[in-house]
């Protein structure tokens, strides 16, 4: 099928400068980066304008923005000879469906669990789709609660807003001059019992994360090449603001995920895998909790004897 709009299309990232305009990831293309095609260059002229635009009246670099009812994460910078640089993100047209995420079957049971609280933390590369698996997992989760979710991005790259079976989700959008600590406060006064927070990468955001899930069910993300190197990152990221946070940290995770995207060559198309644990219905549980409060984050010999205990 021939697409003619950036809506109809389905990629990873959109690179437009002054004198280029690439497309990543394109489904159908032979090539991974390849040149805009002719039948969409009329298209990304106008989402390139609508951009600028929106940078200029806004002052902001990274923010989100509809185009033709897609919603797309841009990033604008200056090059070393002060040309204005686009980088495009798109994020999905629809939610995925939470049965279409590969989780086993423990992960779907931590997800479904009524009285579950703690954060369920998806680690991954860039561009693996790690947010699309978080927007699905909140989803579901107030599908079946029917209780009040919050999505809370900087900037924002989910379509959450809205009901959701027994169940709604209120999003908000992190200014630059505001923060998570405030979005989160206004989340609070919500009444919320699901939070999303976007991706974790520096302490501030790590620090809201923490807080939210002594009481709420939190899933955020975080970049990390394993299991190991994203417990290790968070709590880096903890200690910057809360030097002790260790005990809180082991008291608080839920489930540790890891997820990887596989691309063939040849069409571009996308493959997930996602391997997770949940570190609290399981036998190991004051066992894994002791060595993450000791900093020891080499959690191998539990994951591979986990075994769960979960009760309704």
């Amino acid at each position: 099928m021939t697409v003619n709009t950036l809506r109809e299309s389905d990629f990873i990232d959109l690179y437009i400068g002054e004198s280029y305009a690439e497309i990543k990831g394109m489904l159908g293309s032979a090539n991974f980066l390849s040149p805009v095609p002719e039948c969409l260059s009329d298209d990304v002229k106008k989402i390139q304008a609508v951009c600028i635009k929106q940078h200029r009246e806004t002052g902001r670099s990274e923010f989100s923005v509809f185009y033709d009812t897609r919603l797309y994460r841009a990033t604008i910078s200056k090059d070393l000879l002060g040309r204005t640089d686009l980088v495009l993100r798109q994020t999905p047209a629809h939610i995925r469906a939470f049965k279409d995420i590969p989780f086993s079957t423990p992960l779907r049971r931590s997800v479904e669990q009524p009285a579950a609280t703690g954060l369920f933390l998806i680690a991954g590369k860039m561009a693996s789709g790690k947010t699309t698996t978080a927007s699905s997992i909140l989803q579901h989760r107030i599908e079946k609660t029917g209780e009040l979710g919050v999505a809370i991005e900087d900037p924002a790259e989910t379509l959450l807003q809205g009901r959701h079976g027994n169940g709604r989700c209120i999003q908000l959008e992190v200014h630059e001059d505001e923060g998570y600590a405030s979005a989160t406060r206004k989340a609070y006064r919500m009444g919320a019992s699901a939070f999303l927070l976007g991706e974790i990468r520096d302490g501030a955001t790590a620090h809201e994360v923490l807080k939210a899930s002594l009481s709420m069910f939190v899933v955020s993300t975080i970049h990390a090449s394993s299991i190991t190197e994203a417990l290790e990152r968070y709590v880096m990221f903890c200690e910057e603001v809360s030097p002790a946070a260790r005990a809180n940290i082991a008291s608080t995770l839920y489930v540790l995920a890891h997820q990887t995207m596989r691309i063939n060559t040849d069409n571009n198309q996308r493959h997930v895998d996602i391997a997770g644990f949940n570190i609290r219905n399981t036998p190991a549980a004051a066992t894994i909790r002791a060595k993450i409060t000791a900093g020891n984050f080499n959690l191998t010999d539990q994951f591979s004897n986990m075994t769960y205990e979960f009760r309704d």
